[in-house]
């Protein structure tokens, strides 16, 4: 009987050897390692920083984190693995048991998971360059499907709250993001109780932020819930800068109100710096520069510091604003013109209706409404009466409705439309009018970052762990996946921008189509079809890289030998 004849046997690489070069370059394994407790002494292989390498690579590669498909895809990626990292990596190394015991080990405790976080954001300042100018922070909120034992309510992660994704009726977990620009890469970030509020973690986040930073020079970005008195004065007490818009609660809308109608006669243009010098400004703004006091009884202290609000207009939300007004109106209008064609014989009944009318198009201080009463007298029983009818009549009251519109608080709500107060501790040249209006402009940065991690190539949902500690750990992974991609986005846009240049060929069914900022999916997308072949006679050959994938290599500084295979070429048979 013949023996069988070899054959020509091929294993997808694609964007592999990229993504690996990425997480090689951050020195996440020896980061990891150090911060991290040695596996289990049976478990002979790889480290677990060895291991999240692999995993990594699996869920930014994939677009999937589920612990039981990573055997199978290294085995089928074993060589490719193993010639990127330079790693012998076993059949057994990414099993899902030692996959849970790693994101358990990181998800267990805070200490390392800060440690990491230190060491690694610090690493990439100094690799990249990164600018460290202003600083975000924000949270979002991610819900599941989990049950929690009763015995285990008041200590879950897993809780009711308030539900960012609209979703009251499950339970959920939130996750924080304090970033730098200005493509939102994460330095610092923790998962929290879903039911918790957001004012207590601002500040903590701002002390890890400027540990990572390495200084206390950055402006503080954040929404409304930030803008809280305690928190701004124990910013500036500890040296640090802040822009926050006030939330619209309070005593604000008054404040708001009077400097508006009581605005300079001239106010300063707001001008974002990447637009062009013919182009109208976003709007207009003035600053009220004020002294800020906190007094602590304890110590009898009293701390001050400057203060400046800044009042400004979006022209763009001004005009959505009014335009809205003046449709809720009308909608207004047109419901209650047909109430007012009704007959009505209740006035509790008309009088609920029309409030309801006014709350449903946010409408009650804009129209005024009265119900009139009128006796109406009619014969008794219906029809026309007849010679043997009673005669008698009766007399009973029916209601109208009138209306109208209260022009002068429809006037006031357009000259307050698309204003808002943001307050900040920075001086005018460290942060201007226009400046402060475009650092919060970008507060989406934070956003695509909660988008990748719900609907995006680094999915969080939905999640498959029961395990709390492996739920942190797991979340805690895909913050540094998501460093990688805002990497990849900073890198090649600004490159593409120092050579006023576009990049071609990324847009499916579209060759021609040019972007100046593509993403880190498209880009690593472009590597698809890259194929490793083992021939007949023991040769090994890789799929030479095109003229779209070069320049993409070129562009994120990487080395075309990352796809170029190692003379001899070692296989890894483990």
């Amino acid at each position: 009987m013949l023996a069988p004849q070899p054959r020509t046997t091929s294993e997808r690489s694609d964007d592999i050897p990229l993504i690996i070069y990425r997480l090689l370059e951050l020195d996440l394994p020896d980061i990891l390692d150090e911060a991290l407790p040695s596996p289990h002494g049976n478990r002979q292989g790889l480290s677990y920083g060895q291991l999240s390498v692999v995993f990594l690579s699996y869920i930014m590669s994939q677009a999937d984190h589920r612990l039981c498909a990573v055997e199978d895809w290294v085995n089928d990626h074993r060589q490719t693995l193993g010639w990127a990292t330079g790693w012998s990596i076993g059949a057994k190394d990414a099993s899902d048991d030692r996959l849970g015991a790693l994101v358990e080990v990181i998800g267990s405790g805070v200490d390392p998971r800060e440690q990491i976080e230190c060491q690694l954001g610090q690493t990439m300042i100094q690799a990249y360059e990164l600018p460290t100018e202003v600083a975000r922070c924000d949270t979002s909120s991610f819900s599941v499907y989990h049950q929690v034992d009763e015995d285990a309510e008041a200590t879950s992660l897993l809780r009711f709250g308030h539900s960012k994704d609209h979703r009251s009726d499950l339970r959920q977990y939130r996750q924080l993001l304090g970033t730098v620009d200005p493509a939102g890469i994460p330095l610092v970030s923790e998962t929290l109780a879903g039911n918790g509020a957001d004012d207590p973690v601002y500040v903590p986040t701002w002390h890890r932020l400027a540990e990572v930073i390495g200084h206390k020079r950055f402006i503080y970005i954040a929404d409304s819930k930030a803008a809280s008195h305690q928190t701004r004065v124990h910013l500036s007490k500890a040296g640090g800068l802040y822009c926050f818009p006030l939330p619209k609660t309070g005593h604000t809308p008054r404040l708001l109100k009077h400097w508006v109608l009581n605005a300079p006669e001239t106010l300063q243009e707001i001008r974002l710096s990447n637009s062009d010098e013919t182009d109208p400004p976003v709007g207009v703004g003035f600053e009220i520069d004020l002294e800020k006091l906190e007094y602590t009884a304890e110590t009898d202290e009293l701390f001050h510091w400057p203060e400046r609000s800044l009042v400004v207009r979006s022209d763009a939300l001004a005009r959505r604003h009014q335009k809205s007004l003046h449709q809720r109106l009308d909608k207004a209008e047109d419901a209650l013109s047909k109430l007012a064609n009704k007959r009505h014989k209740d006035h509790c009944t008309l009088k609920n209706k029309v409030q309801a009318i006014l709350k449903r198009y946010r409408v009650n201080d804009y129209m005024s409404t009265d119900i009139s009463t009128e006796m109406v007298t009619r014969y008794k029983g219906r029809g026309r009466p007849s010679r043997n009818d009673p005669t008698g009549k009766i007399v009973e009251p029916r209601f109208r409705l009138s209306f109208e519109r209260q022009v002068d608080a429809i006037t006031e709500a357009e000259q307050l439309a698309g204003w808002r107060i943001y307050v900040t501790n920075a001086s005018v040249e460290q942060l201007s009018l226009s400046q402060a209006v475009a650092y919060y402009r970008d507060q989406w940065q934070l956003e695509h970052g909660f988008h990748r991690f719900k609907r995006g190539q680094l999915p969080a949902l939905p999640i498959y762990l029961c395990n709390e500690a492996r739920i942190v750990g797991l979340m805690f992974l895909l913050t540094i996946a998501l460093r990688c991609f805002t990497l990849i986005d900073l890198q090649v846009r600004q490159q593409l921008d120092i050579q006023k240049q576009e990049l071609a060929g990324l847009y499916a069914g579209n060759p021609k189509r040019k972007t100046n900022r593509p993403t880190a999916e498209q880009l690593l997308k472009a590597f698809e079809g890259i194929t490793l072949y083992h021939h007949r006679d023991g040769s090994f050959e890789m799929t030479p890289l095109s003229d779209l994938q070069r320049r993409i290599l070129e562009l994120m500084k990487i080395p075309d030998a990352i796809y170029a295979l190692p003379d001899p070429f070692i296989p890894n048979s483990t």
